[in-house]
């Protein structure tokens, strides 16, 4: 056999389950269609559940992003409400906001060479009692003894587990970009501006930049064809009142603007034999809830506690898919639980309030109690 494991998909979550099974001494191969790293958006929240598992990384992760102490939402008349997220988290946890290019930066350096083959796509699978044959565009064929897609939404492998699975649109369509740490975006904290269904905020990332972002309710996504992107976001700040449009004004039109809808996807069988689904692949979330990566770093943890547990193999991957689908059940049903809960606590708790005034008694025990079933992880 080439490998022990073959990871398809060199995202945050394959590099991550490439890093796990390498502490486990298992040989490892990762391979992307990309010609390189390939981090989509702009930053990434890490919540403490996140962080728990990206111990390898050692003190470069957080002198690479920021921790995020509070999160201030203000609504169109200017009422505000700051979210305290050590009082969510408990003790001095903090989430941290890294760019996403970093990240990937930083996990790449922490394996060893030539563990990722890039511009490599997979073109076949055939299984066999002990291993799995690989076919690849380049005409290679190799053996390994589990096949763990890593590869995003759109999977390739997936259709080798569960091909029936199929993303969903969420309802909302999201824009994404980085700026400087200047003003008017050179706050410290995480902070959303709300209007119609609308949410647009920023914050810091670390290394002098800013994550940026607009998300727009809308009931049908639209094409937003990458010349436009500016200008239909442009137009859309422009309903959610003069703060939100003033931001977004001094923007620079001429910038890169990640594009998308939000997607989601629940996928009810994770592993079939010796193919196993890791992170987007199996399971996706609106971005609103800032636990996508996180649920796919807990993901590579439980996998290779099961692979050593129980050898390379089937059963590790049964084993597998059995701890995390009901976890990730249950985040699911709080993801739904969000949007609403966020929206109603803040608005009752907020009446009158602005971020000087000190954090409302209750917003982060509601918020708390929301993230409870994360607690454990962290």
């Amino acid at each position: 056999m080439h490998a022990d494991a073959l990871v398809v998909g060199a995202g945050i979550a394959g590099l991550t389950t490439a890093a796990r099974l390498l502490q486990l001494g298992l040989r490892v191969d990762v391979v992307d269609r990309a010609d390189g790293i390939q981090a989509a958006g702009a930053g990434i929240m890490l919540h403490p559940n996140a962080l728990a598992h990206l111990d390898h990384l050692g003190p470069a992760l957080a002198a690479a992003g920021r921790p995020i102490a509070r999160q201030i939402t203000t609504d169109p008349d200017g009422t505000a409400a700051a979210l305290d997220w050590a009082a969510v988290w408990g003790g001095d946890r903090l989430p941290l906001a890294i760019q996403r290019r970093t990240l990937s930066d930083l996990m790449l350096r922490h394996l060893p060479p030539d563990t990722v083959r890039w511009s490599a796509e997979p073109t076949g699978l055939t299984r066999a009692d002990d291993h799995v044959e690989v076919a690849f565009a380049d005409g290679d064929t190799r053996r390994y003894g589990v096949v763990l897609g890593a590869d995003g939404i759109n999977s390739w492998t997936r259709r080798h587990v569960d091909p029936a699975a199929r993303p969903r649109y969420l309802g909302h369509l999201y824009w994404r970009t980085t700026v400087e740490s200047v003003p008017p975006f050179d706050f410290d904290d995480w902070r959303i501006w709300r209007s119609g269904g609308h949410f647009f905020g920023g914050m810091p990332i670390g290394g002098g930049r800013h994550h940026v972002f607009l998300q727009a309710g809308l009931a049908d996504p639209p094409r937003v064809a990458p010349d436009r992107a500016y200008a239909e976001m442009a137009a859309i700040a422009a309903t959610m009142g003069p703060a939100v449009d003033a931001l977004v004004r001094s923007l620079d039109p001429e910038d890169r603007y990640n594009v998308r809808p939000a997607q989601g996807l629940s996928v009810e069988r994770w592993a079939d034999g010796r193919v196993a689904l890791v992170g987007d692949a199996a399971h996706s979330f609106s971005p609103a809830t800032t636990q996508g990566g996180a649920m796919a770093i807990e993901d590579t943890s439980v996998l290779a506690d099961e692979l050593a547990r129980h050898g390379v193999g089937p059963a590790a991957l049964a084993a597998y898919q059995a701890r995390r689908l009901p976890r990730v059940r249950d985040f699911a049903r709080m993801a739904r639980l969000h949007g609403t809960l966020s929206s109603a606590v803040q608005a009752r708790l907020a009446p009158g309030r602005t971020p000087g005034d000190g954090t409302p008694t209750g917003s982060a025990a509601w918020f708390r109690r929301l993230y409870r079933p994360l607690m454990d992880a962290a």
